[in-house]
């Protein structure tokens, strides 16, 4: 695993696929609900609330080292990512350093991101950090 940061990510995904979205919203709310993480991705209010663009790059970093996979489809950020058998492996070796306590909270959130609709997840963002929404698109349309 070339990031450090990757454990979380891999980790997430163990749980459930999901897309750049709902992977991004997961490792903020993550974050929010457990407090300071050393080593951790840090988010500043975008367009769609929360953002750390390091997510994108170690999600490229883990696709080229075939640890996560995404089918094809012709708007790439909408697809979710999968596990590779490699990925599988890795995240169990990954998942054995994180404290219990983390890894369940990190569980809870990705099951209860992965069951939200696009506008569902920037609601419950918005509504637990409003902060973050300060720049968002939707901010207007979407009630805190």
């Amino acid at each position: 695993m070339g990031h450090p940061k990757a454990k979380w990510i891999l980790a997430m995904l163990r749980i459930s696929p999901l897309d750049r979205i709902h992977l991004m919203k997961a490792l903020f709310l993550f974050q929010r609900r457990v407090g300071e993480i050393p080593d951790y991705f840090h988010f500043e209010p975008y367009l769609y609330g929360p953002c750390s663009f390091e997510v994108y790059e170690v999600l490229a970093i883990l696709e080229k080292e075939g640890l996560v996979v995404r089918p094809f489809h012709p708007i790439p950020q909408w697809v979710a990512y999968y596990l590779t058998d490699r990925g599988k492996k890795e995240v169990e070796r990954a998942a054995k350093d994180l404290p219990p306590e983390l890894l369940q909270c990190l569980e809870e959130v990705t099951r209860e991101v992965s069951r939200l609709g696009f506008y569902e997840l920037l609601q419950r963002v918005y509504k637990e950090a409003p902060e973050f929404a300060v720049n968002s698109l939707l901010r207007g349309v979407l009630k805190q």
